[in-house]
């Protein structure tokens, strides 16, 4: 039926659109964590994973889209096949989730940056500010080594800052923020899981349409 092969063509079409919006959403979430962390770190290693898998998804966006409109087997064949691969590395990165291994990776990355404030000042600056936080366990960390308190661990509106600091140390503020994060990302491949199978099964669908087609034009 020509008209369900059309309609099954621009339902390809929208929903790789969606997928080429998600892929590039995904990259540029993966690009501005991935700059957080220092070169060579596990970390660091995850989020240009995490890039590498958003590139394959914009790709197989791109290649759905193409195959769709140009009404190709071929094209929506090697769509498929990206598709598989997506969800194959989806699975390996589940298979891997580990929050005691993340947590401990967290505690490490702070850890190092107080060991830069004790040197530097001005190390633990961004992270302070970023989550409301002090010091490795506390602003007593400072005051303790008879440091002054930065202005980063007080609260600052319009200019004025806080007369009491931050209680939190960052150590604390830090996993509990990363590891909501990590778990966000985990239930992130889950739900792309499910969502590039609906893409699977509407590819196979169409495939199998314009195969008819080809029949008929044979016959």
């Amino acid at each position: 039926m020509p008209a369900l092969r059309v309609c099954l063509q621009w339902t390809s079409i929208v929903f790789n659109t969606i997928t080429l919006a998600v892929g590039v959403g995904a990259a540029l979430a993966g690009f501005y964590e991935w700059e957080k962390f220092d070169e060579g770190s596990t970390e660091h290693l995850e989020k240009f994973i995490q890039l590498g898998m958003a590139g394959a998804l914009i790709l197989a966006a791109l290649i759905g889209c193409m195959g769709a409109f140009l009404g190709s087997i071929k094209v929506m064949v090697v769509h498929l096949v990206v598709l598989v691969a997506l969800i194959a590395s989806h699975i390996w990165k589940l298979s891997h989730y580990n929050e005691s291994k993340q947590l401990d990776a967290t505690e490490v990355f702070v850890m190092d940056l107080w060991m830069k404030e004790l040197v530097h000042h001005g190390a633990m600056q961004h992270l302070q500010q970023e989550y409301e936080c002090c010091g490795d366990k506390g602003f007593a960390d400072y005051t303790s080594l008879n440091m002054k308190v930065p202005r980063s661990c007080f609260h600052t509106k319009d200019g004025i800052h806080a007369f009491h600091p931050y209680a939190e140390g960052c150590m604390a503020a830090v996993k509990r923020a990363y590891l909501q994060i990590y778990r966000y990302e985990k239930w992130v491949h889950c739900g792309l899981i499910g969502y590039e199978v609906v893409g699977i099964i509407l590819g196979i669908t169409l495939c199998c349409q314009l195969t008819s087609k080809t029949r008929r034009y044979t016959y």
